[in-house]
């Protein structure tokens, strides 16, 4: 049985993008994403996990070459603003382009690497943060390596050891963060823990023949944990910067030499004062990391989610139009046609929520800014249901499939388990769901907030660990 031979209309981006979100101009990028991903990274699936034996080098290798590759199309440049491009000598400047194109370009890289499109977010991400900021001389500083021919990765840091998803829980209004800022003189001192962040690693590990290194990490800390969200902010923190150190990558089920996670330790780490991303604007750190890290992340996911369950959803229509049962290809039996249909729809009704909620960012003053309430109730609804619909394809697909849906040779698997991690990213999909009624008819907190509060917001590390 051959796979990725059947063409499906509703499944081409020429088709499946609607114009009344997107301009010509942005399917025309998306269709050219989608060639590149067809005819270079769908054969190297295998290869971004280093193959059946999980060769680190082969992994590595692949990883950087397509990243590489994706720089060079231009597909980390893309939120970069257009007139500082300019100022800074590049002749196109930024590409200054829309949410709408990012996440139409996250999922057709999805639908083959998942940890690709993660790595080109991770760009895209702090420069979100550091115009929201409206921090230009940032921008600036690092406008060369973004909007250069070579390729650089970067990382936020936002997960605290003392609880998962609770960092992304609007109730607790960042009073659990535990990785502090304190300012003295010019300088800005970090201490603290950071655990899952990525793509991290040690320098060294990001340079090679595809990569010219790793820009850094921009860290989620608290001026003060006991005022909530108006001593939040964001730092920016060199990776070679000294008492700065990073843990070896977890051993994961799926992303695993895609997109590595470590644990960041800061320790008494000192960056210059101007490295604060929200100096001098009292609150609007807390802003930027609930509307541009959690909230906009979210709906960066979902897009990654479709991609997924799409690919799923062509392995399954392939497979099933290439096997019979007496004679009739068994999609045109009833039982599987209904299966393939529903997942088909599942798709569709979850790209097209993704695209609006992308083109209402746009919009903020009528639907109103990425940190309000009822925008991050959208986009966790969008991730919400992209992942329902990339857990049902896939599942449904490994059921229709039967053995060959779990074989290696036929990559369900490996969705199945990226799909996963996907989905419990920036604070999983619970909390997605609590938040869709935190926009709806919120604010409201947890039985026991302001008796915690009152006794000081102390948190713990693991069981029987002491509070702090």
């Amino acid at each position: 049985m051959q796979l990725g031979q059947g063409y499906y209309k509703l499944l081409d981006p020429r088709y499946k993008y609607p114009k009344c979100y997107c301009t010509d101009e942005e399917i025309e990028i998306a269709v050219n994403v989608a060639r590149f991903v067809d005819k270079e990274l769908m054969p190297e699936r295998h290869n971004f996990e280093g193959g059946w034996h999980r060769d680190e080098k082969l992994a590595l290798e692949t990883r950087n070459k397509y990243y590489a590759d994706c720089v060079k199309m231009g597909l980390t440049k893309t939120s970069f603003p257009k007139h500082l491009g300019a100022e800074l000598g590049y002749d196109t400047g930024g590409l200054g382009l829309s949410t709408v194109l990012r996440n139409m370009v996250y999922e057709e890289l999805c639908r083959a690497e998942v940890g690709l499109a993660m790595e080109v977010m991770h760009i895209h991400w702090p420069v979100s943060f550091m115009i929201a900021a409206k921090r230009d001389d940032m921008l600036k500083e690092f406008g060369h390596q973004i909007l250069g021919d070579d390729a650089w990765m970067a990382c936020v840091a936002i997960t605290e050891r003392a609880g998962g998803a609770n960092l992304e829980d609007p109730a607790f209004d960042f009073r659990t963060i535990r990785t502090t800022l304190k300012f003295e003189g010019d300088d800005a001192i970090v201490n603290g823990f950071k655990i899952w962040p990525g793509t991290a690693g040690p320098p060294e590990r990001f340079i090679d023949q595809y990569l010219k290194g790793h820009l850094g990490y921009w860290t989620i800390v608290t001026r003060d944990p006991a005022k909530g969200a108006e001593a939040a902010g964001i730092v920016y923190v060199p990776p070679d910067a000294k008492g700065f150190s990073v843990s070896p990558p977890y051993k994961k089920m799926g992303l695993c030499w895609q997109d590595e996670n470590c644990e960041l330790i800061y320790d008494n780490v000192r960056v210059p004062k101007r490295y604060v991303l929200d100096l001098d604007q009292p609150g609007l750190g807390g802003r930027i990391i609930k509307g541009y890290c959690i909230g906009l992340g979210r709906l960066g996911v979902s897009s990654r989610l479709v991609g997924m369950a799409e690919a799923v959803l062509k392995i399954a229509l392939d497979w099933t139009g290439g096997r019979d049962i007496a004679g009739v290809p068994i999609r045109e039996r009833s039982y599987f046609a209904s299966i393939l249909g529903e997942m088909a729809k599942r798709v569709e009704l979850a790209r097209n929520y993704v695209l609006l909620c992308s083109w209402q960012v746009s919009r903020p003053e009528t639907y109103g800014t990425p940190d309000s309430p009822e925008m991050i109730a959208r986009f966790s609804a969008a991730r919400s249901f992209a992942g329902n619909t990339c857990e049902f394809c896939v599942n449904r697909a490994m059921e229709m499939m039967g053995s060959y849906g779990y074989s290696y040779d036929y990559h369900v698997e490996k969705y199945m388990r990226d799909y996963k991690i996907i989905q419990m990213v920036l604070g999983g999909a619970q909390r997605d769901i609590l938040d869709i009624a935190q926009g709806l008819y919120g604010p409201f907190k947890w039985s026991g907030m302001d008796e915690w509060i009152k006794q000081g917001g102390l948190v713990t590390e693991g069981f029987g660990g002491p509070r702090y």
